[in-house]
């Protein structure tokens, strides 16, 4: 399906196409005519880059979070991402790093959401120092949070 977005642009490109027509059919002087091949380019690829930036959002900046940066950084190796499932579908961010920071230092929280329904599906991952693995899992594993017997375990490695 095409947004409204993508289709404003198309519109748009479309309508400078036929002023760019009627302009060149016009009676100027051949000065313009000489002109109007850079003009179609340009219009051309002004139109195909915002077709392009609205379709693709991983081109627009970043949002900022209000979360402060992990203290160590994920590139050091220093950090290991746990699996954490059966959470309460109720269970947010915020209260899942709450609860897991009984046990030590968590630097993120990720839960999983469906993406037609925006719903949590019941389970995330949390990123921890890579020393702390073995404590969080001995504490939380088969543990009680939110009236549900929570699973932790280490995360498979993502396959690309």
């Amino acid at each position: 399906m095409i947004s409204m977005k993508t289709s404003l642009a198309f519109l748009i490109t479309i309508v400078l196409a036929i002023v760019a027509y009627f302009i060149s059919s016009a009676d100027f002087s051949s000065g313009i005519r000489m002109l109007l091949p850079s003009i179609f380019i340009i219009i051309t690829t002004v139109s195909l880059l915002a077709v392009s930036t609205l379709q693709n959002p991983a081109r627009a900046p970043a949002k900022s979070s209000s979360r402060p940066a992990p203290a160590v950084s994920p590139a050091s190796g220093d950090i290991t991402t746990l699996y954490v499932g059966n959470l309460a579908y109720k269970a947010n961010e915020q209260i899942v790093q709450e609860h897991f920071e009984k046990v030590g230092s968590v630097q993120s929280v990720r839960l999983v959401k469906d993406k037609r329904t925006g719903r949590r599906k019941g389970f995330g991952f949390i990123e921890i120092n890579s020393g702390d693995v073995n404590n969080f899992i001995s504490k939380l594993n088969e543990s009680e949070f939110m009236e549900r017997s929570i699973i932790v375990r280490p995360a498979n490695e993502k396959q690309h």
